[in-house]
């Protein structure tokens, strides 16, 4: 993944909302917590009935004496992710004591009507805009054209800043662990748990990480889920 994947867009500004906190989806927060309960205990489907099993148990966590490898892959993102977010607050305090001296790094914005954008979602809202035909397509391209003009440059002044400041060594930690956190991410929804216990856990994890439907492996992970229960009750059942 490139930095400048990782870059987020911002609504439209809303001074009103500011500092506010986003609601919480608490019917389907609870749905999900009952379900990991159901998952551990197996009752809906008819499964053999063991105790929840939370996502910082064991990887030698099992049933029937058969490791469920979910609980290893678990352990791994969560290793990646403390320590991506512990190069992220030394990154950050660096920055601030840099910008003492070197002003504040550019930030990889632009922008682009009514949102602040960058990376790969100036695609994503080339896209939209062309999906809503409300403005002609030849504008839509010149202001893409622009917009993808201010991004790299605003990337470039950025590596520049680290640069001068020093930081370039820290930055490269921080997106290669990022990196790595991602691929684990990736290959954490895809693989489907061998045991109840372990899609308990999986389903625990993902909501102990903030479940949000714009993060993919969020959802990939449920789906994933999903899939191995069924195949567990079709097993007990036949």
């Amino acid at each position: 993944m490139t930095q400048a994947d990782r870059v987020h867009s911002t609504p439209p500004l809303n001074t009103s909302a500011i500092d506010r906190e986003p609601p919480t989806d608490t019917t389907r927060r609870h749905f999900l917590t009952r379900a990991a309960g159901v998952a551990a205990g197996g009752s809906v489907l008819a499964l053999a009935a063991i105790p929840p099993v939370t996502a910082a148990a064991a990887p030698a966590a099992s049933l029937a004496g058969v490791a469920d490898p979910i609980f290893a892959l678990i352990e791994d993102h969560r290793r990646l992710q403390t320590l991506r977010c512990d190069l992220s607050d030394e990154l950050d305090g660096a920055e601030y004591e840099a910008a003492k001296e070197h002003g504040w790094r550019p930030v990889p914005l632009t922008h682009w009507r009514n949102y602040h954008i960058g990376g790969s979602e100036i695609d994503d809202r080339r896209e939209q805009l062309l999906r809503e035909a409300e403005i002609d397509p030849a504008i839509i391209e010149r202001e893409y054209l622009d917009a993808k003009a201010r991004v790299r440059a605003n990337w470039a002044a950025g590596e520049a800043w680290d640069e001068r400041a020093g930081l370039v060594v820290k930055r490269e930690n921080l997106d290669r662990v990022t990196d790595a956190e991602d691929e684990c991410a990736g290959r954490l929804s895809r693989m489907k748990p061998t045991t109840p216990a372990g899609a308990a856990a999986l389903i625990q994890y993902v909501i102990d990480d903030e479940i949000c439907p714009e993060v993919e492996w969020h959802m990939t992970a449920l789906r994933s889920v999903v899939a191995a229960l069924n195949s567990m009750g079709a097993a007990v059942q036949s």
